[in-house]
């Protein structure tokens, strides 16, 4: 009897985050079960990022809630000396294109957004 193998596939994207959308990096996860943002380093203006999507690539990206009515956001760790990973939130794999966005002023970082399939 042959063993069944589990293969995923990883893709690794750099993402520029910043607080403006028309300048954030555009992360397509159509055939993505899930994803983490990486962040080596970070502004210490940067306390939130908010997830925005579209359903194409161009256009204008809307801010994405859950179904509770609650802005999909990652929390930052208060600390970045260290580098963090962050769980996108569920509802963001409810739209084929996501972007990062920096929900404080003056927060700008390059992200690497590990995406499975």
């Amino acid at each position: 009897m042959s063993q069944v193998r589990i293969r995923r596939s990883f893709r690794v994207v750099t993402a520029t985050v910043t607080t403006a959308t028309s300048t954030c990096t555009t992360l397509r996860l159509e055939d993505m079960a899930g994803a983490v943002m990486q962040l080596p380093t970070i502004t210490t203006n940067a306390a939130t990022i908010n997830v925005w999507g579209n359903i194409t690539d161009t256009g204008t990206f809307a801010q994405l809630y859950d179904s509770a009515g609650s802005v999909a956001a990652i929390t930052l760790a208060p600390s970045t000396s260290n580098p963090t990973m962050y769980a996108l939130p569920d509802s963001s794999y409810a739209v084929p294109y996501l972007k990062l966005v920096a929900a404080n002023t003056n927060a700008t970082a390059v992200a690497s957004i590990v995406m499975k399939s």
